[in-house]
């Protein structure tokens, strides 16, 4: 249980940093004995928590003395990150992955400063940002990617060793917005600068935060808001129009359609018994003009005055939805490109970065993100009455990818997925 001064201190930060303020003293928060507790609690159960990283000292053991210890070094500046132990996990594509696993002493330390920022930074960050943040995820992501319906083409947006080459000084510069705090500041500096150990060889860091440390995913969401916002500026720019201009030939059809219902319904009114011919012939004109007004667009879908920006960010996977032309997509392309060039000093993967027509599709978070027209009614109340109407076409829909289904089955022996044939396990 925190003090009662810690805990009004904690809760002031989300405001003092929605207000735009600079937040200090969170060094001295540190020396809050509870907090370490609580971050213990937190990081223990995960799955690496008892992995050793330079050393033999994992998060396995807990104690008063060693926080005690821990807390004493940090108020003497005598506290050093010891470098992150680097492994290489194979990735689909047959190349590696480096990650980075630090020290449990390490670990314990990285919880607390990552506690704090999460303070600072999640009520500033946007909602278009899913990966590595409290009550979002890959799910999230996937949900909102679903509600992008009438995008015409898909821009996905991959950062070269996005990880490994993360700029330390803008990095540094970018905590300074938002903290006022140099021994703060001086503490994840050094935590960057710690290097990584690989065959007993030490390495320096000069650019990067290791994958697979505490702190790592917060502050590659911190780097990339900025690219969110700048996202967000340019999606607000060019959001133009409320709904896309009716196509007047279909207009000219629902109008025919309409008029010959009305007529039906005076017909009717008059009570008479020759005019139940006039009705049937009406409404088999209905019917033919219905079947004419379903062959083509009600609205304009080259409509210049009506466009639309959607934007997703799951750590550095970036999948921006177009509702417009293929210039429009391209220009996207090249402005974001050049933020992150210029103002991130990060390089643009082109051997993953591409624009896709969304009925072809992409893979997204392990999906296949593409739109579909199935083109089927449904029942809907237009001007009173119900009647049946087209779906809305263009919907964005999500498929688990060949390839996959098939390795899940032979992976898990449930058949071949190819033939839809079992196979008996004898077990």
């Amino acid at each position: 249980m925190l003090p009662d001064r810690v805990s009004r201190r904690l809760k002031a930060l989300p405001e003092i940093s929605n207000a735009g303020k600079r937040v200090n003293g969170l060094f001295r928060l540190m020396e809050t004995l509870d907090l370490w507790q609580e971050a213990y609690a937190k990081i223990y159960p995960n799955k690496g928590a008892t992995t050793p990283g330079v050393g033999a000292v994992t998060l396995d053991g807990f104690s008063m003395e060693r926080v005690a210890n821990l807390m004493e070094l940090l108020k003497a500046d005598q506290y050093r990150p010891k470098p992150v132990r680097r492994v290489l996990i194979p990735k689909a594509n047959g190349k590696t992955r480096p990650l980075g696993v630090p020290s449990g002493d390490d670990k314990h330390v990285q919880e607390v400063v990552r506690f704090l920022l999460e303070l600072i930074y999640e009520p500033v960050f946007l909602d278009y940002s899913h990966g590595f943040r409290p009550k979002k995820s890959c799910h999230t992501a996937l949900k909102a990617i679903e509600r992008w319906d009438g995008v015409k083409w898909l821009v996905e947006v991959d950062i070269q060793g996005f990880f490994d080459n993360i700029d330390h000084d803008i990095m540094i510069k970018l905590l300074e917005k938002k903290i006022d705090d140099k021994r703060f500041i001086a503490l994840i500096k050094a935590m960057l600068k710690a290097g990584y150990m690989e065959d007993w060889k030490f390495h320096g860091t000069y650019s990067g935060t290791p994958q697979g440390g505490v702190l790592s995913p917060l502050l590659a969401n911190i780097y990339l808001h900025e690219l969110d916002k700048f996202v967000e500026e340019m999606k607000d720019k060019v959001d133009t129009g409320r709904t896309r201009a009716i196509n007047p030939e279909y207009q000219r059809y629902t109008n025919r359609i309409y008029n010959r219902r009305k007529q039906i319904q005076q017909l009717l009114d008059t009570g008479k018994s020759h005019s139940a011919s006039d009705v049937m012939r009406r409404k088999l004109e209905i019917r033919k003009l219905d079947i004419a007004r379903q062959t083509i667009p009600s609205v304009v879908l080259t409509d210049i005055t009506y466009r639309r920006w959607h934007y997703c960010r799951y750590a550095d996977d970036t999948l921006i939805g177009i509702v417009g032309s293929k210039d429009d997509a391209e220009h996207v392309m090249a402005q974001v490109k050049e933020f992150i060039q210029k103002h991130l000093n990060l390089e643009i993967a082109a051997e993953t970065s591409r624009i896709s027509h969304a009925k072809e599709g992409t893979l997204c978070l392990g999906y296949e993100v593409l739109t579909i027209s199935a083109g089927k009614l449904v029942r809907a109340r237009r001007r009173g009455r119900v009647t049946l109407c087209r779906a809305v076409n263009a919907r964005v829909r999500l498929r688990i990818p060949e390839g996959k289904r098939g390795k899940c089955c032979q992976k898990n022996g449930y058949g071949h997925y190819a033939t839809l044939q079992t196979v008996h396990r004898p077990a």
